[in-house]
């Protein structure tokens, strides 16, 4: 008999596992059970991601509205092709709120943007990264496999920048057998049930009205009034925003920064520019700061220009950000959206 539960177990968790790799097979079965209440669906944490990650539901100061709020820009939008190679702050953005004829956007991890190159007009990229993120991705140019012509022409004479480091013998990549989200979506297909959740409520209600914390991978602020992801809070990982930055680092990544600007400034791009996202915790929590986004923002041997947010945002911090949610607010995402018009439509 224990023979027997041994090779079921190993057979269920190969099919678990084969479905958390999938992402054509996770994207259908997400698309039938978030946000349904029958026991084996999962509650879509509209109320804002921390909240949801934390079970925080029932303290409705974390909570976020529903609705997205975008502005439309109001200028001319003849002159200008914007490629968008950003994440989720940007994902939901529509072409009418930027001032542009053409808009393609590519979300970071999710999938290939093949971008046209319109010679009538200016064609301007935006790289949009959030700051916890910016010191693996960055640290090469990976990018250059995920964000291509739709023509297939490909940069000529891109001489590889000394700073940047390149491996003698080209390792297979790990990525390619297993999904970038599967410890996510292991969880999500073993644990992340609406049967579950009142086991999860309860928990997250004693420890916060108990000891003053979040569950999960969430952290409290400490005047409590906002949650912060706890990957963003740590002093150690390349995710934390305290963590040591040497000043190697720095040059390393400026250095595959100005890789970047090259290949696409070769590939038909007149304007390349970078807008680093800062996590919540660096704006409304900086002491510690590793001061990651002003290094190389304003480092010396930077070629590639900045949309600087971080700066804007520290001089009004009030309302850039969700409460309960890693993402910028309404306020904060048209901060952003008049930032980008008032760069790119600059003389």
């Amino acid at each position: 008999m224990k023979k027997w539960i041994r090779y079921i177990l190993i057979v269920f968790g190969l099919i678990v596992l084969y479905l958390s790799t999938s992402t054509k097979t996770m994207q259908k079965i997400s698309d039938v059970r978030n946000d349904n209440d029958a026991w084996w669906g999962s509650h879509f944490p509209y109320e804002g991601d921390l909240v949801g990650m934390s079970y925080l539901y029932f303290e409705k100061s974390f909570h976020k509205p529903k609705e997205k709020r975008y502005t439309k820009a109001d200028c001319n939008k003849d002159s200008i092709n914007l490629v968008v190679w950003g994440d989720s702050y940007a994902q939901y953005m529509a072409d009418s709120s930027f001032c542009v004829a053409n808009y393609q956007y590519g979300r970071r991890y999710f999938s290939t943007l093949k971008y046209d190159i319109d010679s009538t007009k200016r064609n301007i990229m935006i790289i949009e990264i959030t700051e916890r993120l910016v010191r693996e991705y960055l640290s090469n140019t990976d990018m250059f496999n995920h964000v291509v012509r739709e023509d297939g022409k490909v940069a000529i004479d891109n001489i590889p920048s000394p700073n940047v480091q390149y491996a003698a013998i080209k390792l297979p990549d790990v990525n390619n057998l297993f999904n970038e989200h599967i410890n996510q979506n292991l969880e999500y297909n073993l644990f992340n049930y609406n049967f579950i959740n009142p086991i999860r409520s309860s928990k997250a209600w004693m420890n916060y009205k108990l000891f003053h914390r979040a569950s999960g991978n969430v952290v409290i602020a400490n005047n409590s009034d906002r949650l912060f992801l706890k990957e963003t809070t740590q002093r150690k990982g390349l995710t934390g925003y305290a963590t040591p930055l040497a000043d190697k680092e720095v040059t390393d990544i400026v250095g595959a920064l100005n890789e970047i600007d090259n290949h696409y400034k070769q590939a038909g791009f007149d304007e390349v520019y970078l807008s680093l996202i800062p996590n919540a915790v660096t704006i409304y929590q900086p002491m510690g700061y590793n001061m990651l986004i002003p290094r190389i923002q304003t480092h010396h041997a930077l070629q590639m220009k900045c949309i600087d947010v971080y700066s804007v945002f520290k001089q009004k911090p009030d309302g850039m950000y969700w409460q309960g949610d890693t993402h910028w607010s309404n306020e904060g995402a048209n901060r952003w959206l008049k930032l980008v018009n008032g760069t790119i439509t600059r003389p």
